[in-house]
């Protein structure tokens, strides 16, 4: 049974807490807030999704953050938006935040009148309940989905659902996290790289690889990094950009590099690589040329006393 539940609502007071725990308290209170970001905003747009309506996700973190005060205040637990309540709202019907409200009364009505009788409720059936919510909220289609579209990302949903069973849900998101962010970094730091040519029948330039039958002009490279230009990733992109103007041969007279990817941020690393690569390639008697955002880097020269020859 569940035994004896306290009656009466919450006492509101300012938290107190020894200061010398402040250290240990802000690593605790990271990793919850991570988990609850990561579990109100994946459950949010899950069921956004399911019935087919918007979120906008710095109301919702507002909302969050204001819901997290009210329990601070209230000396409760820290807030989310979890599946479980979420998938029992939706079951009942549930449509709109007046649900909220309702049950946020029916809770109060059973502190104020109802916690004797609670004492007999099973504790089996309320992990009924969470087993039925469970349940309802494997997307085994989702899982094979995302398999075929990449077998790393089903890897990484892979270990995390593993990693709740088999550490917690803060080890498991904070992990999950980690992954992320590592293979993130990995495919910004090696972008795929495209030679385009001109297809017979279509307008513009296109990859190579997509086109064979494509062509290049004669004596030109035409190049494309698709990803941002950012200081990790710039000794890769002036290693591919050489291999291309080696492999074009003694007849390379430009390499062109479309650069309607490149990111706006100003990265000191990456003008100092393209100052070297384009002297680099003048030594060959080749001219770099970078093309797609002509207004763009002519600000840029101009505000930071350029000129297009140095």
């Amino acid at each position: 049974m569940v035994g004896a539940v306290p009656a009466g609502l919450p006492a509101f007071r300012l938290p107190v807490f020894p200061l010398e725990q402040l250290g240990p308290f802000l690593g605790a209170a990271a990793a919850v807030a991570l988990v609850g970001f990561t579990s109100s905003i994946v459950t949010a747009r899950a069921f956004a999704a399911k019935n087919h309506y918007e979120i906008d996700v710095d109301r919702e973190l507002v909302g969050l953050g204001v819901a997290q005060l009210a329990a601070v205040l209230s000396q409760s637990f820290p807030v989310a938006g979890t599946d479980s309540r979420t998938v029992a709202s939706d079951a009942a019907g549930g449509r709109t935040q007046m649900t909220a409200f309702v049950a946020a009364a029916a809770i109060a009505i059973v502190l104020l009148f109802f916690t004797a009788p609670l004492r007999y409720v099973p504790v089996a059936a309320l992990g009924a309940v969470l087993i039925k919510s469970a349940i309802s909220l494997i997307d085994v289609a989702a899982f094979r989905d995302i398999l075929r579209i990449d077998r790393r990302e089903f890897l990484l949903a892979l270990v995390t659902v593993l990693g709740v069973l088999w550490f917690d849900a803060i080890q498991a998101v904070l992990i999950a996290v980690v992954l992320a962010l590592i293979r993130f970094i990995q495919v910004a730091a090696r972008p795929e790289v495209e030679l385009l040519g001109a297809q017979p029948g279509l307008r513009g330039f296109h990859d190579l690889r997509v086109y064979p039958s494509a062509r290049t002009p004669p004596g030109i490279v035409l190049f494309r990094f698709i990803g941002p230009l950012t200081f990790f990733n710039a000794g890769y992109f002036r290693e591919r950009l050489l291999a291309a103007a080696d492999a074009a041969g003694p007849g390379l007279r430009a390499v062109v590099v479309d650069v309607r990817n490149f990111s706006t941020h100003e990265d000191a690393t990456v003008v100092f690589m393209l100052v070297e690569l384009r002297h680099q390639l003048e030594s060959r008697g080749v001219a770099l040329a970078l093309a797609g955002k002509l207004h763009m880097i002519e600000h840029w020269l101009s505000k930071h006393r350029f000129t297009a020859e140095g």
